[in-house]
């Protein structure tokens, strides 16, 4: 594990972090409040009282018994630390040959690894909730596919134009 591969992916991941973030509602802006419906797709945006909405980030803050901004804040971590897991080993064993295939591929591989991992045993585990109840159709899927698609396009896209390859 190369600590310089790893700290090329920190801002990929916090990159790919927030795009996760606002695809499943959860609003960064102070005094909004997302609303979104069953299958997780925004259905109005208004003002409000509260910093964040969407239960998702109170749900990641109260693994450590703080609100949703902490929550945002552990989350932005959370994936700048994945970010570097995926520059610093997960790329280096999965290399498809083809960076559209990394990102096609790969991004998917990844993002269902840290579904499961992340939202389907450490999350549950430290909230205190079922293990592995898998949904198929749940919007913390798709955000986590999403995430991984969005770290591995930035990290292709990033290295690319600054001639990082693997032998940097």
């Amino acid at each position: 594990m190369d600590s310089d591969k790893m700290m090329r992916g920190i801002i990929p991941g916090i990159i790919a972090g927030y795009i996760f973030l606002a695809f499943i509602g959860a609003s960064m802006v102070p005094g909004l409040s997302v609303t979104t419906d069953d299958a997780g797709m925004v259905t109005a945006v208004e003002q409000s009282g509260a910093m964040m909405n969407n239960g998702m980030l109170e749900m990641v803050g109260g693994m450590i018994g703080a609100d949703a901004l902490i929550g945002f804040i552990l989350h932005i971590i959370i994936s700048a630390v994945i970010g570097a897991l995926y520059t610093g080993i997960y790329r280096d064993n999965v290399d498809l040959g083809n960076p559209l295939y990394n990102i096609a591929i790969g991004g998917l591989i990844y993002g269902v690894i840290w579904w499961i991992l992340g939202g389907l045993i450490i999350m549950p585990a430290i909230a205190g909730g079922e293990l592995l109840q898998f949904n198929l159709n749940s919007p913390s899927l798709f955000g986590h596919i999403i995430f991984g698609h969005v770290l591995a396009f930035v990290v292709v896209i990033r290295d690319g134009a600054l001639g990082m390859g693997d032998d940097d």
